[in-house]
C-alpha cells in the first residue's frame, strides 16, 4: 500500500484530506502518511488530522509514498509541486466520490476533482489540474496543466483554458472561447469574449481589470 502525504497543510489541504478519506481508494491503494508544510503549528487548533511531517523543501520522497498538491494558487502548485517531482516524487490524481466522469474524459496526473463535479464528453484536463466542488465542465473542453477550476463554475462546450489558468468561484464561461495562459478570472465572472494571456477579467460581463 502506498502513503499518501499532501503539500499544504492550510485551509484546501484539511479539505483535500477529508477527500481522501471517502475515495475509493484509501485503505486499498493508499493509507495517508502527513502533509508537508513549512507552517508546523498550522494544525495546533484542529483535531484529528495526520502530522505535518516537515517542509516540501527538506522532504526527500520515500519508497512507498505518493504525493497530491493542496494549495490553491497555481503558482504555489507549479512550484511546490516540481519540486517534490524534481527529488523523484509520485503525484496521484485524487477524484472524489459522487462526481460523474464519462470514460471518453481524459484526466492527467496530480489532479484534483472535487466532490459532485460533472464533466462532460470527451473533455481532457492536463496535469496537476484542480476542479473544485460543484464545477460543471462541458463537452470537449480542454484545461491546461496547472488551471484551477474553482466551485461552481461552468465552462460550456469546446472552451480551451491553457495552462496557469485560474478561474475562481461561481465563474461562467461561454463556448467556443479561448482562456489565454496565466490568466484569471474573477469570481462570478461572466466571461463572453476570449481572454488573453496574463490578463485579469472580472464582472458580468466579463472585462479586462489592471
Amino acid at each position: 500500500m502506498k502513503n499518501l502525504i499532501i503539500i499544504g497543510a492550510r485551509g484546501f489541504g484539511r479539505e483535500v484530506f477529508n477527500l481522501a478519506l471517502k475515495s475509493s481508494d484509501y485503505q486499498k491503494k493508499f493509507s495517508i502518511k502527513g502533509f508537508l508544510d513549512d507552517k508546523t503549528d498550522a494544525l495546533d487548533r484542529f483535531d484529528n488530522y495526520p502530522p505535518i511531517i516537515e517542509s516540501a523543501e527538506s522532504y526527500k520522497p520515500q519508497k512507498n509514498d505518493l504525493f497530491v498538491c493542496a494549495l490553491g494558487n497555481v503558482h504555489d502548485k507549479k512550484y511546490y509541486s516540481k519540486l517534490i517531482l524534481e527529488k523523484g516524487g509520485i503525484f496521484f490524481t485524487l477524484v472524489a466520490p459522487k462526481c460523474d466522469i464519462p470514460d471518453s474524459a481524459t484526466i492527467g496526473a496530480g489532479c484534483i476533482i472535487s466532490t459532485n463535479s460533472i464533466i462532460s464528453v470527451d473533455t481532457s484536463i492536463g496535469d496537476f489540474v484542480t476542479v473544485s466542488a460543484h464545477t460543471v465542465i462541458g463537452h470537449d473542453v480542454k484545461i491546461g496543466s496547472w488551471s484551477s477550476i474553482g466551485p461552481m463554475a461552468f465552462l460550456g462546450g469546446f472552451v480551451e483554458v491553457e495552462p496557469e489558468v485560474q478561474v475562481h468561484a461561481k465563474a461562467t464561461i461561454l463556448p467556443d472561447l479561448k482562456i489565454g495562459q496565466n490568466s484569471t478570472i474573477g469570481a462570478g465572472s461572466v466571461v463572453i469574449n476570449n481572454v488573453r494571456p496574463n490578463k485579469t477579467v472580472f464582472g458580468n460581463p466579463a472585462k479586462l481589470i489592471n
